[in-house]
């Protein structure tokens, strides 16, 4: 499966991503190559192989959650340099 200039034009301007014509270029021949290498997993013959366990698929006895109170809340507040009030000040991260 190859991907041509205008789809992936396309799939950036969802992304909210701008490409100049040379960055268009890069990122074509980027996921085509990226595509290619994945149709090559195609070919294989993985009759034999058995299939990958994801974590929640084997049996691992964890530890149930137990809420425990916290009772030293105005130290953490009081070294944090980041506190407003009572609350912690996050800086911004994207353009409002």
């Amino acid at each position: 499966m190859k991907l041509s200039g205008d789809e992936v034009r396309e799939i950036a301007q969802e992304s909210r991503l701008a490409l100049t014509d040379k960055e268009l270029e890069g990122a074509v021949r980027y996921i085509n190559d990226f595509l290619d290498m994945l149709d090559r997993f195609r070919e294989l013959d993985l009759s034999g192989v058995e299939p990958f366990n994801f974590a929640e698929t084997i049996s691992c006895p964890l530890r149930d959650d137990v809420h425990t109170p916290f009772d030293n809340r105005d130290a953490i507040l009081d070294e944090s340099a980041h506190v407003e009030a009572d609350y912690f000040k996050v800086p911004r991260i994207m353009e409002g």
